[in-house]
């Protein structure tokens, strides 16, 4: 399910930024160089404390750094990123945007992250004078902290609960699956919360779920439909790879199929290829691109279909179409892995 329990959390520093009191605005010092620059600081310790440390070449972006150096430690808080994606991605669902289930649940971990990480302070800062370089010290207080993770772990544990229940009072496949990856999700986001509080030095909190029994049971639930990708055109054979990723990421068992295959659950996808002008004769460009729709095989409709694509360039002409297949099976991993979630979640 690593696809569906993907947490979309805001970048750590500007989560951070407002967060601090007084000390927060506390001037740069000169003098000797402080314990904390280098090791633990004495009046800040490690025992009851998470201590971050950056510098820069003002005083904001020591602090920002600072705070940021916190923010690393936790498996719940996600770094910016920067990489540049020339693929233009859609995802309809019956002319709508739906929120799937799991994107919940990153939101109450992500709730329970940002309580907890606007603890943090930025409680000193100095100026080495030689090298008019800035450090800054933040802290976050480990009892505040887990408090926080806590009072969000015992909210998703009732929820899990509540679809563990479902699950075992369902005789509909459908249905099973639906509860199945629900409680998937919640399990996943419970366990990223245990992640944090061992950072904070705490131990596991007890569940309302016996967790091993109900992740076995919720993947015994969503391998029981029957799914079939069928693929056809140019970089097939990747795009089927990439479609059967994105089913495996959402906890599903798929099958090959052709044309006219039937399943509870059908994915298609239609795939071509094209070399292109790259405006430098030293390289080869290839661009893919696929539709790919999924099917209810109930009722026999399309309840999500999107389109990617995926430009490569290499001197060489066949490694740059290689490039793009293996970019666009990428994509359809994680776009099919979505429409998955999104699907189960709208049942």
């Amino acid at each position: 399910m690593k696809n569906m329990m993907l947490v979309v959390l805001a970048a750590a520093v500007p989560l951070l930024s407002a967060c601090g009191g007084g000390a927060a605005r506390k001037s740069s010092s000169g003098g000797p160089r402080p314990a904390w620059v280098e090791a633990e600081s004495p009046k800040w310790t490690r025992a009851q404390n998470v201590l971050g440390v950056g510098s820069g070449d003002d005083e904001e972006s020591a602090a920002d750094r600072a705070r940021g150096e916190i923010s690393r430690v936790f498996s719940s808080a996600v770094t910016v990123d920067t990489s540049v994606d020339e693929t233009e991605t859609n995802l309809t669902q019956g002319g709508a945007t739906n929120s799937s289930f799991s994107q919940v649940v990153a939101q109450n971990v992500k709730t329970a992250s940002k309580k907890m990480l606007e603890g943090v302070e930025v409680v000193e800062r100095w100026k080495d004078g030689a090298t008019n370089r800035y450090y800054a010290l933040a802290v976050l207080n480990k009892g505040k902290a887990m408090a926080a993770v806590a009072e969000r772990t015992s909210a998703l544990d009732a929820d899990a609960s509540l679809w563990k229940g479902r699950l075992d009072a369902s005789t509909d496949r459908f249905e099973r699956a639906k509860a199945g990856a629900k409680l998937a999700a919640l399990l996943k986001g419970r366990l990223d919360l245990e992640n944090d509080r061992r950072v904070l030095g705490g131990g596991a909190l007890a569940s309302t779920v016996e967790v091993s029994a109900a992740k076995a049971a919720a993947a015994r639930a969503l391998e029981a439909l029957d799914v079939v990708v069928i693929a056809t055109g140019e970089h097939s054979e990747e795009l089927e790879t990439g479609i059967v990723s994105g089913l495996a990421a959402s906890g599903l068992t798929a099958k090959r199929g052709d044309s006219g295959a039937a399943g509870d659950l059908i994915v298609e996808s239609v795939s071509g290829a094209q070399a292109v002008e790259g405006g430098d004769a030293r390289w080869k460009w290839s661009r893919g691109s696929a539709t790919i729709t999924l099917k209810d095989g109930r009722a026999g409709k399309s309840f999500a279909r999107f389109e990617v694509s995926e430009r490569q360039a290499s001197a060489d002409a066949g490694e740059a179409r290689r490039r793009a297949a293996a970019g666009l099976a990428k994509k359809a991993a994680e776009q099919t892995a979505a429409a998955i979630a999104a699907f189960f979640e709208n049942q």
